[in-house]
């Protein structure tokens, strides 16, 4: 394929959610952004900074695995918490053990602390897989994920590559098998009114290339992308959410100040909020500082322990490198 190249707020009170129709699981050929994974050195430090920012986490859970039929879970060498949302979600990650995929993610947290999965949902992982694999990729067997969760067992059929071809961090396909365990209302009501994940940018050393890979990955062509003057940049747009491929110069327009630890680096995330205001207020009253980049958009900055730079816009704007 070629490139078709100060109001207040209780914090003790969730926020009212004004959109009613939200959609979590994609038709047949579509493609969501599903989730963007946090990989983390400390999970307990992680998840005090995400709560403070008005968060609920799911529980601390253990991933356990099979790659054939019948066959006994077996640990997978991570464990999670998640912030669950009325489209899409984020997971923060930390390694258990020394298990190849404990291994590589201690590995990208030696490079930095932050973003370092890319979840995008099919609606049918064994196609995804096939399709993957004529594209020339190489392959995993197809896993069968599970974590136990109180009203049962989450099941995804993820499609995963064979390491070392994504050199931005891990990307994969999934299908949801048991999606209402996943998104439990009681856990979608954040008390600072986030409702979902709408952009995930990254810096790369060669903007060209990076974007020909993910368009064989995605199955879509992105189109150019530029901020503020900058140029070089690519864009998918997907039918929910999108992702940004920008040149450091670009990533550096859109968010002034930001320090680049290494290329590749998936930067920010951008998600989306029914009233600004309230949410600003609800962030400022937990003692952070967002910082108002435009009308509609909010910038949080990297917390230590999450190690990637947070936008918050509101229903009508979007994440500055979109701008």
């Amino acid at each position: 394929m070629t490139l078709g190249f100060p109001n207040t707020l209780s914090r003790a009170a969730p926020m009212t959610t004004y959109r009613t129709t939200y959609r979590q699981l994609p038709g047949d050929g579509e493609v969501f952004l599903d989730h963007s994974g946090h990989f983390v050195p400390d999970m307990d430090a992680a998840s005090a900074a995400l709560e403070r920012m008005g968060f609920i986490m799911t529980p601390y859970t253990m991933h356990t695995m099979t790659t054939a039929p019948g066959e006994e879970p077996r640990p997978s060498g991570t464990a999670n918490r998640c912030i669950m949302l009325r489209e899409g979600y984020l997971e923060i990650l930390c390694a258990v053990g020394d298990a190849p995929l404990a291994q590589q993610l201690n590995a990208a947290v030696a490079r930095y602390a932050g973003l370092h999965l890319l979840a995008f949902t099919c609606a049918d992982a064994t196609t995804e897989h096939a399709r993957l694999t004529n594209a020339g990729f190489a392959m995993q067997p197809l896993v069968n994920l599970t974590r136990t969760v109180e009203d049962g067992t989450l099941r995804f059929s993820v499609v995963r590559l064979e390491p070392g071809q994504m050199p931005e961090g891990r990307t994969q396909f999934l299908q949801h098998d048991t999606p209402d365990l996943l998104w439990r209302e009681d856990l979608m009501n954040h008390p600072n009114g986030i409702v979902a994940v709408a952009d995930v940018a990254m810096a790369s050393a060669d903007p060209n290339e990076t974007a020909q890979r993910f368009e064989r990955f995605l199955g879509r062509a992105p189109k150019r992308h530029s901020v503020g003057g900058v140029s070089g940049g690519w864009r998918f747009e997907l039918d929910r959410a999108s992702f940004t491929i920008l040149g450091a110069d670009g990533l550096t327009a859109a968010l002034p100040g930001i320090d680049i630890p290494d290329l590749p680096f998936v930067a920010a995330f951008a998600m989306r909020t029914n009233d600004l205001d309230a949410t600003a207020a609800y962030l400022t009253g937990a003692g952070l500082n967002p910082q108002a980049m435009a009308p509609g958009v909010l910038r949080l900055e990297r917390d230590p322990a999450l190690g990637s730079t947070m936008i918050i816009t509101d229903a009508a704007s979007r994440a500055p490198w979109l701008s």
